[in-house]
């Protein structure tokens, strides 16, 4: 009688072999499907991170809202969870603040960090070359005025400007320890009238109690467009 090859032993090697591939195939899969939606949600974030910036910063422009925006607060969102904005007032808050972020990226992104610092260090080079002075001097004659106009307490006005800045925060999807957050920073330059909430008439009451109608009012110019300047930092795309 013949011997016959042992057939089931053979079929079992095929079947081991068989789901090898198909669980290295549905392991790949499952990886490039999570990092899409890992992908998904973080451009979803920035994408709403931005929205949010523009918005507040539109009311802001625009004058529509009752009280003043308070420097340096944080605002929790409650419809979007992990999502808070703050608004910063004056060019020496908005620099610290620029340097707080930077520092923060720096600890788990060197690159991003010295791009942001590289900004803004730009940015105080060509505003301090403006008025023909150095940086330093540029740093201290910017907390002189800002000091100033809040110890005057002057009427707003639509032709004097305040530089500001829309901070949102939000989780990081990498992050390297518990809390870490991505930060977009949108900044410009609105007329001091808007961010009070006043209307012009309003105002001019408050100059003509001070004796300086004719300042307050301005020349009804109007304000710049609120998406002056905007930047991604806390390391993020």
């Amino acid at each position: 009688m013949q011997h016959q090859p042992n057939q089931a032993g053979f079929t079992l090697l095929e079947a081991v072999v068989a789901l090898a591939i198909v669980a290295m195939v549905v392991t790949s899969y499952l990886g490039i499907r999570t990092s899409a939606l890992a992908d998904g949600l973080e451009a979803r974030n920035w994408r709403l991170a931005r929205e949010i910036a523009e918005e507040r910063m539109s009311e802001i422009v625009a004058g529509s809202h009752e009280l003043p925006p308070q420097s340096g607060i944080s605002i929790d969102l409650e419809q979007y969870k992990g999502f808070s904005y703050t608004v910063v007032i004056g060019e020496s808050s908005i620099g610290e603040l620029e340097a707080d972020l930077s520092s923060a990226a720096a600890e788990t992104d060197s690159q991003t960090s010295e791009r942001l610092q590289w900004q803004h260090d730009r940015d105080r080079y060509l505003k301090a070359s403006a008025r023909g002075l150095s940086a330093m001097d540029y740093d201290s004659q910017i907390r002189q005025e800002e000091e100033q106009r809040r110890l005057q307490s002057k009427a707003p006005s639509e032709t004097e400007y305040e530089e500001i800045a829309v901070v949102v925060k939000f989780p990081k999807l990498d992050a390297k320890y518990e809390g870490q957050k991505e930060a977009f920073v949108i900044k410009t330059k609105v007329s001091t009238l808007a961010l009070s909430g006043m209307t012009p008439e309003q105002a001019k009451q408050i100059a003509d109690a001070q004796g300086d109608g004719a300042a307050a009012a301005g020349s009804g110019s109007p304000a710049p467009a609120a998406a002056g300047n905007n930047s991604p930092l806390g390391g993020g795309k």
